[in-house]
């Protein structure tokens, strides 16, 4: 088998595609990996296709030729025409609770280590749910450490939960954390100068209005104040008709004047 990898998890190969070395015809769909817990050994699997993943069909682990990083080939030939029968041994672990032989709960089992040339499971994979937990830690559990596997649950050696082994590393997964939280700040520290910036413009938005309707309030008081005296100006001066009969009388009187003296 030509494989990419030395080790495969079973979560790795759910939903990925299988194809016919020969045809290139596709199958569908991983749905389901064989696994024997009583000889930690997946057999084969089932795969899905067509409408709602009506069609099924099955491989045993020997007619995988290469498992790549998008999908799986195998050999299929078309004068067999049933799929290989599955063993009453055969039942998925994951989602098993993890138990301790003292009694304590540890977690559930989420995922398993696989080698893809011959189908050895070489490890199993726990999620705590303790204080190990808050960083959602995977773990590393030992085949030699399972003492029985049952249908809901499986018992491990108290060493095995007491001093877990990290899968991927601690410092990796406190990296991630502390890129999350990293992230999160810059995200923030955008949101909130893209909101600064808003409140800034809308501010000098509001102080030019107010400046314009300043301007335009003292034009018009300005206009106001001229016509007012305009208007005074003009009540002081009498009538026009008052001021061409004072006019007449003056020179009435000039003239009665200058005859008295020509007299």
């Amino acid at each position: 088998m030509n494989t990419e990898q030395s080790l495969i998890r079973h979560s790795e190969l759910i939903d990925r595609l299988v194809l016919d070395r020969r045809t290139a015809e596709e199958f569908g769909r991983v749905n389901s990996l064989w696994l024997n817990p009583k000889t930690n050994q997946v057999e084969g699997f089932t795969c899905k296709s067509g409408i709602l993943g009506s069609k099924k069909r099955s491989f045993t682990w020997g007619q995988i030729q290469s498992i790549g990083a998008d999908s799986i080939m195998v050999d299929f030939n078309p004068e067999e025409f049933a799929d290989p029968e599955k063993s009453d041994d055969i039942y998925s672990l994951v989602g098993h609770e993890v138990w301790t032989e003292a009694g304590n709960k540890a977690g559930k089992l989420v995922d398993y280590l696989i080698v893809p040339q011959t189908g050895d499971v070489v490890n199993y994979l726990f999620a705590s749910s303790g204080w190990r937990g808050i960083l959602n830690v995977v773990y590393l559990i030992a085949l030699t450490d399972i003492r029985s596997i049952g249908s809901k649950r499986l018992i491990v050696k108290n060493e095995a939960v007491e001093e877990p082994q990290p899968y991927g590393g601690l410092q990796e997964k406190l990296g991630q954390v502390a890129e999350i939280f990293k992230e999160d700040y810059k995200k923030t520290q955008a949101e909130f100068q893209a909101l600064k910036r808003g409140v800034q413009d809308l501010t000098a938005q509001v102080k030019e209005k107010a400046q314009d309707i300043a301007e335009q309030l003292k034009e018009r008081a300005e206009e106001l104040e001229k016509e007012a005296e305009e208007e005074q100006q003009n009540a002081a001066l009498p009538p026009a008709a008052e001021i061409i009969q004072v006019k007449a009388e003056l020179i009435t009187e000039e003239g009665v004047k200058k005859s008295e003296d020509l007299s």
